[in-house]
């Protein structure tokens, strides 16, 4: 009986030593934890005033933003030339495929 107990006194004692342990720590996980959260906050709360000034700022941040760039610009040209030659293909083809069927049917 008083080995039962011994054994029950012996479990207990070690798991409260474990249990202590993180309870110990666990104040100090706190702390760095609200530490990242203020930081996280404060650099979003500054980036996103810093990115509105600039976005809103008289030298046309949301205006150079929309504006297109020389590259896109003659890629665009450049796509543009091809879609209409295609276009016109697609005629030339049809036009041929009409007489191909008009002179066999």
């Amino acid at each position: 009986m008083f080995r039962y107990v011994l054994q029950n006194a012996f479990d207990l004692k070690m798991r409260m030593v474990a249990y202590w342990k993180i309870v110990l720590r666990r104040p100090i996980d706190t702390i760095a934890l609200h530490l990242q959260l203020s930081i996280n906050n404060l650099v979003n709360r500054e980036l996103e005033k810093e990115i509105t000034s600039e976005l809103m700022s008289p030298s046309g941040g949301i205006e150079s933003l929309l504006q297109e760039s020389p590259s896109v610009a003659g890629k665009r040209a450049k796509l543009n030339r091809s879609v209409q030659v295609l276009r016109e293909s697609k005629e030339v083809v049809v036009n041929i495929i009409d007489r191909i069927s008009s002179y066999g049917g």
